[in-house]
C-alpha cells in the first residue's frame, strides 16, 4: 500500500489512503525505498550545486510519516496514544543527507496544513505536525505561525541552502528571515531583480529590526 501511495504522490500529488490504520511490513517498506530512490535520483537533478546523498532511513520514515498523517486527518475518531504511535519522530541523525531525502515526502507538509485547516489549533495532530515543521524547516516554508531556526546543516551545504533560499523567495515568507545572515542571503538572491522578484520587500526595515 505504501508503495502505491507513493506512486500517486509522486506522479499526480493525489492520494488515497485506506480508512482503517495499515502496518507497514518489511516488504513494502523496501519497495518504498526503491521508489525513492529513484525519486531521488530524478529530484537531485533540479537542485543548485550537488545535492546531498540519499539517506533511506529518513526518506522512509518520512514517507511512512507523510502516509499516516493523511489517515489521521480523515480519521479523527483515533486517540492521541494511537496517534503518537504511528506519528514517531526521527531517530537518526540530522545531516544534511536526512534533511534532503527527508524532504522528498515533507515537502507536501504545507499542503496537508492546508487540507487539516478544519481542524482546532488544539488537536494533538495539530500540536504534531506543528512540531515536525519546526525541526524540518527545509520543507516547512509557508506554514504559518511557528517559530524556526534554521540552523547550520541547511545555510552550510551549498545546495541546500541556495534552494532554501529559492523557496523562501517563492513563498515570500517574510516569517523565515530571523537573522542577518539569512537576510544577507537573500539580497544577494533577489540582486537587481528585487522589486519583480518580491515586490514591496522591505529590506531595510527588516534589517533595522532583526
Amino acid at each position: 500500500m505504501l508503495d502505491l501511495f507513493l506512486i500517486d504522490l509522486i506522479q499526480t500529488g493525489q492520494v488515497t489512503v485506506p480508512n482503517q490504520i495499515v502496518d507497514f511490513d518489511a516488504d513494502a517498506s523496501d519497495r518504498a525505498i526503491i521508489l525513492l530512490e529513484e525519486y531521488y535520483r530524478a529530484d537531485a537533478l533540479t537542485m543548485p550545486y550537488t545535492a546531498p546523498d540519499f539517506d533511506p532511513e529518513a526518506a522512509l520514515w518520512a514517507a511512512k510519516y507523510i502516509f499516516s498523517t493523511i489517515q489521521l486527518v480523515l480519521l479523527r475518531d483515533i486517540g492521541e496514544e494511537k496517534l503518537n504511535q504511528l506519528l514517531v519522530d526521527y531517530n537518526g541523525q540530522y545531516t544534511s543527507e536526512a534533511v534532503y531525502s527527508a524532504d522528498l515526502m515533507l515537502r507536501f507538509l504545507p499542503d496537508i496544513f492546508r487540507f487539516a485547516s478544519g481542524l482546532s489549533p488544539e488537536d494533538p495532530l495539530i500540536y504534531k505536525l506543528k512540531a515536525l515543521a519546526r525541526h524540518w524547516p527545509f520543507s516547512t516554508i509557508g506554514i504559518a505561525d511557528i517559530n524556526v531556526a534554521i540552523g547550520n546543516t541547511i545555510l552550510d551545504h551549498p545546495s541546500l541552502r541556495v534552494a532554501y533560499i529559492d523557496r523562501l523567495i517563492l513563498k515570500k515568507d517574510m516569517g523565515r528571515i530571523n537573522s542577518k545572515h539569512e537576510l544577507k542571503l537573500v539580497k544577494e538572491a533577489l540582486g537587481a531583480y528585487q522589486a519583480k522578484l518580491w515586490p514591496g520587500l522591505n529590506l531595510t526595515l527588516n534589517e533595522e529590526t532583526i
